[in-house]
């Protein structure tokens, strides 16, 4: 009976030990699953935010281009503005001299004028 009962624990112990060494292989081989799915993501992960990367690269030079654009424009307008408020000073500038000259001839024929009658007067009085 002694026999039977140290054959019975025997075999209880091997088939614990092997249902332990079953356990410990299929772990092992979810440990192997889980970390090739690990890397499997590293890598996805990586490629977008690469991807992310590039995409917000060429977003952020979009708008640099646009802003760029936006200040040429804003300056060519200024220039535009300048040009044009210079051609106006340019034409008061042109009028008022053109004034200033056709009052001096009307100031210049009265004084003849005034002389003239002076003149006559003068004549008439001698």
């Amino acid at each position: 009976e002694g026999v039977d009962r140290h054959d019975s624990e025997q075999n209880t112990w091997e088939r614990r030990y092997r249902e332990l060494s079953e356990d410990h292989a299929l772990l092992e081989a979810t440990i192997d699953d889980i970390s090739l799915e690990n890397e499997k993501l590293k890598s996805e992960n990586k490629k977008n935010l690469e991807d992310l990367s590039k995409e917000n690269q060429g977003k952020l030079e979009k708008l640099e281009l646009d802003y760029l654009k936006k200040l040429d424009h804003e300056h060519k307008e200024h220039q535009k503005e300048q040009q044009q408020q210079q051609q106006e000073q340019e034409e008061r500038q042109k009028n008022q001299e053109h004034l200033e000259r056709k009052y001096q001839r009307e100031v210049e024929k009265r004084y003849q004028e005034q002389l003239k009658k002076q003149q006559q007067l003068e004549t008439e009085c001698s």
